[in-house]
């Protein structure tokens, strides 16, 4: 396997099936809940911005997400702690540190996954199994 299949293998996105309209309102979405957040309202107040989002379990993944993408900038690439981005943002702990868990969970089934697709099931050359 060349390096590039390899980089490829590991940093591949999956699509997760949205439409062309689902990913429309997801950005308009992240763009109103950043604008909130900007201004300093608060976490509390996120929802209400939410109005393009009518399904309940897509405005769940999208609040999710900014939560995620909000720790990823925050927490793992500038090591702030998760009290100062409560506190700054308005966001619970318990709701930071659930989807920080999230997170990690989802790193380690995406390495298990990458590492089988590299490897094949049974670990590729040299496996002991």
């Amino acid at each position: 396997m060349s390096v590039e299949d390899d980089y490829q293998l590991r940093f591949h996105v999956a699509d997760p099936g949205y439409s062309e309209e689902d990913n429309r309102i997801y950005e308009q979405a992240m763009v109103a809940i950043g604008k909130v957040m900007e201004k300093g309202s608060g976490w509390d107040k996120v929802e209400g911005c939410l109005t393009m989002v009518s399904d309940p379990g897509f405005r769940r993944v999208i609040l999710d997400d900014y939560v995620k993408i909000t720790l990823a900038l925050r927490h793992f690439q500038k090591e702030e702690g998760l009290k100062k981005i409560a506190k700054a943002t308005g966001m619970s702990m318990d709701l930071l540190m659930r989807c920080r868990q999230e997170m990690m969970q989802e790193v380690e089934v995406s390495s298990v996954a990458v590492y089988h697709l590299t490897q094949g099931k049974e670990g590729g050359k040299g496996s002991t199994h």
